[in-house]
């Protein structure tokens, strides 16, 4: 951003930028400034108009986007103390929105498409927590699998090792291995 350069027009930038906003033309404001004791060129004050115009968006710019950090921080902290609202509070939110703007004689069109379209962020949000979840019960189950599994390898190995071995294993014992091994 670069540094505005001083005018001679500086003083009387509010009146001016009100009679802009009041619709008054480029004459009617050179013909007050004349009144006033200044003298420029339509071309100058155009520019002027122009920068200050500029200028005033800019602060109207980064006043919304302090405002929207402060209420994003104030959210934050509330859900800090309480936690946010669940997918089906949103979506009962959203149908109150809807509800409210179509019942408006004015309701714009755009502001029930901005709706729609914030609340497809919501649903994404959702999709993705419902992935991982998904993934995480397929973890727990592949972790599962693998004790079993392990489990079943020693068992079938204590078997065999109890056939095998010289003083052998009772029958009831044997029973009890296999009938654990059938469960696994």
């Amino acid at each position: 951003m670069s540094k505005k350069i001083a005018s001679k027009l500086d003083p009387h930038e509010p009146t001016l930028m009100d009679m802009d906003v009041q619709g008054k033309t480029l004459d009617e404001m050179l013909a007050w400034l004349r009144e006033e004791g200044v003298t420029c060129s339509a071309s100058t004050l155009s520019r002027f108009l122009e920068s200050a115009r500029s200028s005033r968006l800019q602060e109207k710019l980064l006043a919304q986007i302090a405002s929207g950090a402060e209420q994003c921080a104030a959210v934050e902290k509330s859900f800090g103390a309480n936690p946010p609202p669940e997918l089906d509070t949103l979506i009962k939110l959203q149908r109150v929105l809807i509800l409210n703007l179509s019942t408006q004689a004015n309701a714009d069109p755009e502001m029930m498409k901005l709706v729609a379209t914030s609340f497809a962020s919501v649903l994404d949000s959702e999709r993705l927590r419902l992935k991982q979840s998904q993934i995480d019960l397929d973890q727990r189950k592949v972790v599962l699998m693998e004790k079993k599994a392990a489990a079943y390898d020693r068992a079938q190995k204590a078997l065999e090792t109890a056939k095998t071995s010289k003083g052998g294993i009772t029958p009831e014992t044997l029973k009890k291995i296999e009938a654990e091994l059938k469960l696994l």
